[in-house]
Order: C-alpha cells, then sequence, then structure tokens
C-alpha cells in the first residue's frame, strides 16, 4: 500500500527515512531527523513511518529527541523540531511533561493562526496528546477544525484526530457562538439537540426533512422563549464572523444557517424579520449566510418577510444580492 504524504513533503524524503529505518541505524536516523536541511517539520509520510516502528525503536529515538529537545531552548526553532519528532514516537510511552509542552505549542498556534495550511505539527503533536488520553483545550479544537477544512490536509492526516475530538458543540470565538456555548449548559438537552442537528443544516437551501426534525427537536421548547434565544444568538452574528476579514467560522457557518431557518419557521415576529434582514445588510462582507438569510425571509409565513426583501433591495450594493432578493419575492 502507498504511503500517504503530505501534499509539500519530497516523496524522497519519506523512502530516505524509510531506507534509514530499515538498516536499523536508530542513531544515524535521530541524526537526520534532527538535523535535517529542510526547516519545515516532518510531513505526514515520515511521522507514519515513525508511528508504526516498534515500541523500542521509538523509546530510543524519543530518549534523544528529548535530549535535543532540553538542550536547544535557547533555540525555540530547534527544539520544537525535537518536541514535535518526541510527538511522532510517543504512543504507549508519553508522559505528563511531554503532554504539556505539546499543548503548549499548539496553544501558541491557537493564539496567533486561524487556520494552518502547512504546519504538520499541528496533527502530529494533537494526535500524541489524544494518544495520551489528554482532552484538546476548546481553541485548538476550534483550530485543527478550520484548518482541515480550508486547507487541502490529507483525510488520512486530519481523519483520525477530528474523529477523536471531545466537543466543544461550536468552535468558540465568534459572539454569537461563545454565547451558544454559555447559555447551553442551562438550557437543556432539547437545546443541545438541536445544536447538534443544525450543524447539518444545508447552507444553500433547507429540506423538509431537515425542517421537520428541527420542529420536532424543538417542540418540547416555549415558543416564545425559543424564538427571543435564537433572535438573540443570531443578533451577535449579524456583524460578521471570526476571521480577520469578517468571515464565519466554516465549522459553524452551518449551525449558523441552521438558527436561521429555524427562526423563519417559527411565527412571524417584528424582531425575528429584523434579525434576519440584519443578517443581510450588516456583515462586513458577502458570505453564503447572506443567501441563506433572503430565502429565510422569504419563507417567512404569510410572505410576512417580504416588505423587509423590498427594504433590503433598495439598499443592497451587491448584483447578486440584488438577484437574490428579487428571485426570493418572485418565489
Amino acid at each position: 500500500m502507498e504511503l500517504v504524504t503530505s501534499l509539500w513533503e519530497p516523496p524522497e524524503r519519506v523512502e530516505y527515512v524509510r531506507e534509514l529505518v530499515g538498516e536499523g541505524d536508530l542513531a544515524n536516523l535521530s541524526r537526520a531527523l534532527l538535523f535535517a536541511k529542510d526547516p519545515w517539520h516532518e510531513g505526514f509520510g515520515v511521522t507514519t513511518v515513525l508511528r508504526d516502528l516498534p515500541k523500542p525503536a521509538r523509546f530510543a529515538l524519543a530518549q534523544s529527541f528529548v535530549e535535543h529537545a532540553a538542550a536547544d531552548t535557547a533555540d525555540a526553532e530547534a527544539g520544537n523540531r525535537g518536541l514535535v519528532l518526541l510527538a511522532a514516537v510517543s504512543r504507549d510511552i508519553a508522559d505528563a511533561t511531554w503532554c504539556e509542552a505539546w499543548e503548549a505549542l499548539l496553544t501558541e498556534k491557537a493564539d496567533r493562526f486561524w487556520s494552518c495550511g502547512i504546519a504538520d505539527e499541528l496533527w502530529t503533536c494533537s494526535h500524541a496528546l489524544l494518544d495520551a488520553g489528554r482532552r484538546l483545550p476548546d481553541p485548538i479544537v476550534g483550530l485543527l477544525r478550520r484548518s482541515a477544512l480550508e486547507h487541502g490536509w490529507p483525510p488520512e492526516c486530519a481523519a483520525p484526530v477530528l474523529a477523536r475530538l471531545r466537543g466543544p458543540v461550536l468552535n468558540p470565538g465568534e459572539p454569537w457562538a461563545d454565547a451558544v456555548l454559555a447559555d447551553l449548559p442551562s438550557l437543556g438537552e432539547p437545546w443541545l439537540g438541536f445544536i447538534n442537528h443544525a450543524l447539518l443544516a444545508p447552507v444553500a437551501r433547507p429540506t423538509r426533512t431537515w425542517d421537520r426534525r428541527a420542529l420536532a427537536l424543538t417542540a418540547p421548547i416555549d415558543a416564545e422563549v425559543l424564538r427571543r434565544t435564537v433572535t438573540a444568538w443570531l443578533g451577535l452574528a449579524d456583524s460578521g464572523g471570526g476571521r480577520s476579514d469578517g468571515g464565519y467560522d466554516p465549522y459553524n457557518l452551518p449551525a449558523l444557517a441552521g438558527l436561521t431557518w429555524l427562526l423563519s419557521l417559527l411565527p412571524p415576529h417584528p424582531a425575528s424579520i429584523r434579525t434576519l434582514g440584519a443578517l443581510v445588510a450588516g456583515p462586513p462582507l458577502r458570505t453564503s449566510l447572506t443567501g441563506t438569510s433572503i430565502r429565510a425571509l422569504a419563507r417567512v409565513p404569510q410572505q410576512q418577510g417580504h416588505p423587509e426583501l423590498e427594504r433590503l433591495l433598495g439598499r443592497a450594493r451587491h448584483k447578486v444580492t440584488q438577484r437574490q432578493i428579487r428571485e426570493a419575492l418572485m418565489a
């Protein structure tokens, strides 16, 4: 079976490491890994080769990687190289000190980056922490999810990590999502069930199956409490999302669309209509949620969203938005 590699990982590098493994000279293998000419961390191909080594070999390599990381603490990049290589061989032998160092490295990335497209160490260290039975902090989970959605990571690289994440239900960092996460513990089970269903919402158009399930899940909730709560959450999203340009978190976006569709299923209310209109006019850039909100207004019962659509049509500057509003009014 052909070994899957990172998109930017030279195949000859993977083959070279495999040859060194075959020779059984762990000291030479350790030097080749620690003092590579390429400043990037090893890709998915090399880390897979290392992860599959027998435990005695991984333990011997781990000792040299620990020594390297400790000796080069003044050089952050050199120290990180030993730390990340340690993560690649750490299965069944990790200790608490290593885990704390991996978590610190990942936390620093989560503080600096919205998503990572070429940072293999993100997945290597996360894999090691999960193997050690650690729960990844929520900001790191958000970074992993966004990185997987926004960049071309091989499924074999991302899926083994993503499938083992334990919450949160939404990525933190956007005001509306932070409000949902803060409110859910006191709201009770029907709400959590609906948010999980909302994550499956079609952003373009809802299906009848999705609508029926959404109404069934929220049926135990008082209709006015439901409307007020959803309106408050969506009101925090009308100024855009957490990306630097105001774009929404791609992992959270389906849930945001789900809340929008749900609001359009509830009995018409002026506050609901204003909230949906603000999601069209408010965000700093046009996103797929713009079309979602336009279609949600169009399907408010008794066409009570149409006056808001007509108002938005007179103010919209984007030609695609104008076309979508016209189509919604004609539909």
